[in-house]
């Protein structure tokens, strides 16, 4: 009799885990697939190219790259394309995206170049129809509903083809209930060894549990860190997988054999 209630509880949760972990159907993710996305464009911030700027945006388009990009939004509500959650690597300034108005921001230089941070309207309308991986960053503390709303407005009108990912589970679940028709995608690591995050939600992000809530059609897995169970589970379902940050030829070139396409930085990729 106690091997039989252990096995039942085994059962129970290897189902539970299954059933948490599970990615959405599999939908036709095949634009987005075999195809190098540059990571905040194809900067260069030795030579003058910012992350995130349109110099970059413009250096992928030219090169044939997807982009992947961050969008988050001003104190007064505008969607602009940066990634950190202060300003002080990229622009030397105290603060956040979100503590000042779109006016002051664009007063900023991003690197000490001649570049501001972009609206994501004019990052759009650049890229002219590139494929784009839109990161939807939901800074601690604020609301994700506001930036998921701007976010998919200005997606709304896009020619090309372009997907969203989130750390956050909550704005991944509404685009699944206000944007059905885009493919979405749960960013995600090993988070285990990382500061400042209860062990629930190290939990929660690390074996893919959050799937339950959004259920994304793709996994954006941190390449640095380690595979963990849940992800191995979330593989099993086959959906696409997303590898970041890539930052060679050679990685890359492994990495294919296991993912679907990857987000790179620092070389000239290969495998358009």
């Amino acid at each position: 009799m106690p091997y039989l209630i252990l096995t039942v509880i085994i059962l129970l949760v290897v189902i539970i885990a299954l059933f948490l972990v599970h990615p959405n159907r599999r939908r036709d993710t095949r634009k987005f697939e075999r195809r190098p996305f540059a990571h905040r464009g194809y900067y260069d911030n030795d030579h003058g190219i910012p992350e995130n700027s349109l110099a970059a945006f413009r250096r992928a388009r030219a090169h044939g790259y997807g982009v992947e990009l961050d969008v988050q939004l001003t104190k007064d509500g505008e969607a602009v394309v940066f990634h950190d959650d202060d300003l002080k690597r990229m622009c030397g300034s105290d603060g956040h995206v979100y503590d000042y108005s779109l006016p002051r921001l664009r007063q900023f230089r991003l690197l000490r170049t001649s570049e501001q941070i972009p609206l994501f309207t004019d990052v759009l309308r650049e890229l002219g129809g590139m494929p784009v991986i839109c990161e939807i960053k939901v800074p601690a503390g604020q609301d994700y509903r506001p930036i998921c709303e701007k976010a998919a407005a200005l997606i709304d009108g896009y020619k090309g083809d372009i997907c969203v990912e989130s750390f956050d589970p909550r704005a991944v679940q509404w685009f699944r209930k206000n944007r059905p028709q885009l493919i979405r995608g749960q960013l995600t690591m090993n988070f285990y060894k990382e500061p400042g995050y209860s062990l629930p939600m190290r939990i929660a992000m690390s074996e893919l549990l959050v799937n339950l809530i959004g259920r994304p059609d793709f996994v954006a897995y941190g390449v640095d860190t380690s595979e963990t169970i849940g992800l191995k589970i979330c593989r099993s379902f086959r959906p696409m997988m997303v590898a970041w940050t890539v930052c060679s030829q050679q990685q890359q070139d492994e990495l294919m054999k296991m993912y679907d396409t990857v987000i790179f930085e620092g070389y000239p990729a290969e495998g358009k």
